[in-house]
């Protein structure tokens, strides 16, 4: 995995807004909140969270500059799939 992922991002975690399905959830890739919550409804999560790990490891991601939290936003799609799932 790129670096980006290789430090603890889960010190602190946001709380998931479910109510807001606008943006994105993955910005170095452009997976939106939208289309995770479609994919979890569907049972289909592992999809984008496969493709986001692939991507990671070729071209790789840049979690640091696109994303505005500076983190990586894998642990923010774990999060959103937790918060989901739990509806």
């Amino acid at each position: 995995m790129s670096d980006c992922c290789s430090k603890n991002d889960n010190k602190k975690d946001q709380k998931i807004d479910l109510k807001n399905l606008d943006g994105l959830i993955c910005y170095c890739f452009k997976k939106s909140k939208e289309e995770l919550f479609e994919s979890v409804k569907s049972g289909e999560e592992n999809l984008i969270v496969e493709d986001i790990k692939s991507k990671m490891k070729n071209p790789g991601c840049f979690c640091e500059t696109a994303n505005p939290s500076g983190k990586c936003c894998l642990a923010d799609v774990q999060a959103f799939i937790k918060a989901a799932k739990s509806l």
